[in-house]
């Protein structure tokens, strides 16, 4: 069982080194905040693909453009103009109204007019602008109590993807945005209340929803501004998503009979020329130049998604926590560097490369990234904020990892051998003709040193061929930590290593071979049957060449394998030099 468990894991080693690998890089990228823009833009198009909600019949926005203005004749709207407009809305006993207009100075005439509306309409609520250049409240609803923040929370893209709450103001109070605000009376005329239910993490409790605060690193943002208490908004839709009459329409008595009663009314600006737009989700468009949304509306959907919430309708977005993210992306990597390094498997057990590894990794990405991205579509739907960029891009760069592994895998078996994870024969006689070129072109030496193991045949015939398969083993790890990075060695033949190494003098190569057959003595691997020592030894021939064109490399070949023959004849457990020098061995 345990073997049968290492085998896989060695078999799938490369992915289990990758994966992880590329995991690490994805998550620290996006904390660098890399991928921002392109979750900012899949929310975005979840949001536009999504169905469209139906209209929410608990919200009547009036609104005033440009050709309300041209009729009442004036800008700003009169005092007079605007009591008249709340009396007539609040006639029908709308469950509360909400004026998006900034009213901090009198606007005549009917000024006094306005403030007996303001004093006498206990269910109208005034906005102030909080943060940044502020704008003050009306004084009268100030006074009593009915003012809501108007402030919008812009992303660095200047969309409005947040809804802001409440803010603290100076003496500690909170103080409560317009949507906010209008959506607890509402709330709380059907008897539903605000609670905490977690003072250190502020959630709340209201209804059937449980309110937890933007923290700045959720869903699409990393790092983003979390002041004040935000959420991530679930928009309803646009402004088609609620039920709309102009000002006109209100002043002239065009209003079906209870429009308003028992709903939420909000007053608000819609016009080009009033500087109350702002660029939303809903404002890219392939087809067409985006356009920007009223903030009467985006209070709307604020207002729209707090009541939906609480009454257990659409809910308020979910993320998942910062260690669960990581599992996400951690999953998707595995999963695409998975998919292609299984589809490759299956190719090279046929014996058959039917495909070629490039299209093995594309196929695995591309159905991998559908799976996700339907997968977060139909999660998105049912009010879960999943990453996806993120876990994409560590999916595509995991199969593409997994990709490149498995051929330098490929690699190591061509010219690395399996026993000793040396060079094998093939690779050495290719790395030994290359530096025979680049030393001739640099007129410099190159040395070559050929070890045996002394009397191997005695070892393997005494202690078995596993134990002879570690000596080769510990023999080969022996040799390679004694040579330069730029050195090779290599495994020669059954129990012989050769060792290349280019501009490497007679004196460098000898005392490299001195430092070898110390190192492979300090093994102090037992070898009772050998004649020389009772520890595992070895006897060394080296060359060493200036190549040019008087010689070649078998030459430099024959006189290391001569200098070991020799070292064999003299009694083994010795070193060998033989200086090539216009063909003469000195």
């Amino acid at each position: 069982m345990w073997l049968k468990l290492k085998k896989q894991l060695r078999q799938w080693s490369g992915l289990l080194i990758t994966a992880p690998s590329v995991t690490g890089l994805v998550i620290a990228a996006n904390y660098l905040g890399i991928f921002q823009l392109l979750e900012w833009a899949t929310f975005d198009q979840f949001l536009r693909l999504r169905p469209a909600a139906p209209v929410d019949r608990r919200i009547v926005i009036i609104t005033i453009d440009e050709s309300d203005i041209a009729k009442a004749k004036q800008w700003p709207i009169s005092d007079a103009v605007l009591a008249q407009l709340i009396k007539t809305i609040n006639s029908q006993k709308p469950k509360a109204i909400g004026l998006d207009i900034y009213r901090d100075l009198p606007v005549p005439p009917g000024n006094s007019e306005l403030v007996k509306v303001f004093e006498s309409t206990p269910n109208l609520i005034g906005v102030e602008k909080r943060v940044g250049n502020t704008v003050a409240p009306p004084p009268a609803l100030s006074k009593l109590g009915q003012v809501g923040i108007a402030d919008l929370v812009l992303d660095t893209d200047g969309k409005v993807r947040r809804g802001l709450l409440s803010v603290k103001i100076a003496d500690g109070e909170i103080s409560l945005s317009l949507g906010a605000k209008l959506a607890l009376m509402y709330l709380e005329k059907k008897g539903i209340y605000l609670q905490e239910i977690d003072e250190k993490e502020k959630h709340l409790q209201l209804g059937k929803a449980v309110v937890i605060p933007f923290t700045g690193s959720q869903g699409p943002y990393t790092r983003a501004n979390a002041g004040g208490y935000q959420i991530i908004l679930n928009y309803r839709g646009t402004i088609n998503n609620f039920d709309t009459l102009s000002m006109t329409e209100v002043l002239t008595n065009q209003i079906p009979p209870d429009k308003f009663r028992d709903r939420i009314v909000l007053i608000g600006h819609i016009g080009t020329s009033f500087n109350d737009l702002f660029f939303t989700p809903y404002s890219s468009s392939l087809f067409s130049s985006p356009q920007r949304m009223p903030g009467v509306v985006i209070h709307a959907n604020i207002t729209s998604q707090i009541i939906s919430a609480a009454q257990g309708e659409y809910p308020f977005f979910q993320v998942l926590s910062p260690q669960m993210e990581v599992l996400w992306v951690l999953f998707w990597s595995l999963f695409g560097g998975g998919t292609s390094w299984s589809l490759r498997q299956i190719n090279y057990q046929r014996n058959q490369l039917i495909l070629p590894d490039l299209l093995l990794s594309f196929i695995g990405i591309f159905n991998g990234g559908i799976i996700l991205l339907f997968g977060s579509y139909l999660a998105f739907l049912n009010g879960w904020l999943l990453p996806v960029v993120l876990p994409l891009t560590a999916l595509i760069f995991s199969a593409i990892a997994s990709m490149i592994y498995r051929h330098l895998e490929l690699q190591h078996l061509v010219n690395f051998d399996g026993l000793t994870q040396v060079a094998n024969r093939r690779y050495f006689d290719e790395f030994l003709q290359h530096q025979w070129a680049v030393m001739g072109r640099k007129i410099s030496f190159i040395s070559l040193i050929i070890c045996d193991v002394d009397y191997f045949k005695f070892y393997n015939d005494t202690y078995g061929h596993q134990a002879g398969d570690e000596c080769l083993r510990q023999v080969a790890s022996a040799i390679a930590t004694e040579i330069g990075s730029t050195d090779l060695v290599a495994r020669y033949g059954g129990e012989e290593f050769a060792v290349i190494m280019p501009n490497a003098n007679p004196e460098v190569a000898l005392k490299v071979a001195k430092r070898i057959t110390a190192n492979v003595k300090s093994l102090q691997m037992v070898h009772k049957n050998s004649l020389v020592s009772d520890r595992i030894t070895l006897s060394c021939g080296v060359a060493s060449i200036v190549p040019n064109s008087t010689v070649s490399v078998s030459e430099l070949i024959n006189h290391a394998d001569k200098a070991l023959y020799e070292a064999k004849q003299q009694g083994r457990d010795r070193i060998i030099v033989a200086i090539i020098q216009e063909n003469k061995k000195y």
